[in-house]
Parts: structure tokens; sequence; C-alpha cells
């Protein structure tokens, strides 16, 4: 069995969109999702890629100016007569006031569309620094640097959804002693079939973190349940699994197939929870619920002075 290391994560940045986690350098035309804050090629400080865009579109803005100002600037020229010079530097001067107006009213409406244009542009950059970080990963793993590789690919995995680096975060984290301060990822790492690391490590989240385990999660441990109850102990882990659903009403209500099925494994201080719901929610669909509950109790804690009295 491998030794599990005791680690300290580095704290992932929160952002309200996942395009805020990209840097840029504009020198270099490179991308970094990482944590170095310098150019590794060039030395110069990354900017956020929002404010790289920004600058594109000022551009643009600027170009569109100075276009304005030209035509308006030909048209006096092209004027032959003091009223036709006076009538062109009227509309022109109307043209730039009413430019001014429309940028400053629609100017962010533009910035958002030419933004969503620039991340098009420059996916093919966008992907490239991706597939470069992996190979730094590949690089922390040869030697034998595993808690940067997990830490990198976690940010890797924000653009990239695929199983194959599910898979890598999950057997990164089993080298890990999980601890209920550490900042842990449960529903990101949901493979898309059934993997036995995901299993393991599902088992120790649920230790730790049992509020972690959400619909996702449950939808799976349902899903493939039949496989995990070949593992050893799958009987002891579907019941810790029930445990962690009772946080919720919803999920009780959802998921009582799997709550009744392995009642006789849910843990005492969870069983007590459910009896106290059950006896509160009793007709609101729960009878079936109610009698598993009640028959446990009777059978394993009927004389447990906690448990008196709640059924």
């Amino acid at each position: 069995m491998r030794k599990k290391i005791g680690v300290l994560f580095r704290k992932t940045r929160k952002t309200a969109h996942t395009f805020e986690r990209l840097q840029a350098c504009k020198h270099c035309h490179t991308y970094h999702v990482l944590w170095d804050t310098h150019c590794e090629e060039c030395g110069r400080e990354y900017e956020p890629i929002r404010k790289r865009s920004a600058a594109v579109t000022r551009r643009y803005v600027q170009t569109r100016f100075l276009l304005l100002a030209l035509f308006i600037c030909l048209a006096a020229l092209s004027a032959k007569t003091l009223a036709q010079l006076l009538i062109a530097g009227a509309v022109g001067l109307l043209l730039l006031t009413l430019f001014f107006l429309m940028q400053k009213k629609y100017g962010s409406y533009e910035r958002d569309a030419q933004f969503l244009s620039f991340l098009t542009q420059e996916q093919a950059a966008i992907k490239t620094a991706l597939v470069h970080h992996l190979e730094d990963v590949g690089a922390d793993v040869k030697a034998q640097r595993i808690k940067d590789a997990y830490e990198k690919t976690r940010e890797i995995g924000h653009f990239i959804s695929s199983d194959t680096v599910k898979i890598r975060k999950i057997m990164f984290l089993n080298h890990f002693i999980l601890r209920k301060d550490m900042e842990l990822e449960l529903e990101s790492l949901i493979p898309s079939t059934y993997d036995k690391d995901f299993v393991a490590y599902l088992r120790e989240v649920v230790k730790v973190q049992p509020s972690l385990v959400k619909k996702s999660v449950l939808d799976y441990v349902r899903r493939y349940k039949s496989y995990i109850l070949l593992q050893e102990n799958g009987e002891q882990l579907m019941g810790q699994i029930a445990g962690a659903a009772l946080r919720m009403k919803p999920y009780i209500t959802q998921y009582q197939d799997l709550i009744i099925e392995f009642i006789d494994y849910i843990p005492r201080e969870r069983l007590l929870r459910l009896a106290r719901l059950a006896h509160a929610h009793r007709h609101e669909g729960w009878e079936l619920l109610y009698a598993a509950t009640k028959k446990r109790i009777d059978t394993q804690y009927a004389f447990d002075p906690d448990f008196a009295g709640i059924l």
C-alpha cells in the first residue's frame, strides 16, 4: 500500500468567471493560467486577459476616431466657400459629439462583444499554453513533485474538463493525507465512467468533508453501486455516503431508496439525525423511510438513551 504524505495546498484563486484566471504576456503573445506573475520567456509582468482585450478594443475605437477626424478634415479642405467650411466644421463637431456620446453609452457593450471575439481568436494560443502547462506537470511527476503536479493540474482543470485531467488529479490526490482544513474538490472530479481511484478518493473525502457529497456525487454512486459493492468494505462506504445525504431534506427525499438499502451501515450520529427527521416528516412521503429507520433503531439501539422516544 502506498504511503501517503501530508501536504499544505496552495490556495486557489476565486474568480467569478473562468477567463479571469488567464494571464497574458503582450510581448510574447503567450498565456498563463498558473500563479507566476512574470513571463518565463521575457520576464515581463503578465496582465489579465480582459486588460489585454481592452487594449485591443481601445485601438479599434481610436482607429475609428482617427478615420472620422480624417473625414472631417477632408470635408473642410474640400470647402470652397466660408459657408461650406462652417457647415463642414459644424457637421464634424456634431459627428464627434455623437461618436463620444455613443461610446460613453454603449462602449461597455462593445468591449464585451470584442472580448468574446478576442477569446475566439486567441483559442489556439490559449490551448498552446495549456499544453505547455501539462508538459510541466509531466516533468513534476518524473521528479516526484506530486504536490506541484496536482496544483498545476487543478488550475488546468478549470479549462479542460476531460476524464484524462480528472483522473490525473484523482491519482495525485490519492498520494496525500486528507484533512478537514484542506481545500478539496469532489464534484469537479467525477468521471464519466466508473473509476476505482475516484471511489478510493471518495472514501477518504466522505470521512473528512462529507459536505462535499452533493447531488452529482449521489447520482454517480447510485449509478455504479454494483461496482462499489465489489470493493473491500463497499457496504460501509455506501452507508457513509447515505449518511452524508442526510445533510439536506431534498436529498433525503430523492435518495430514499439508497438510504433505506444501506441504513444498516449509516454511522450512529447520522442515524440519530435521520430518526429525528423521519419523525418530523413521516407523513410527507417518508413512510417507508420511517419504517426502515424504526426497525434499525429497534434492532440495534433499543436501549440507547439518545434514541429513546424519538420514533
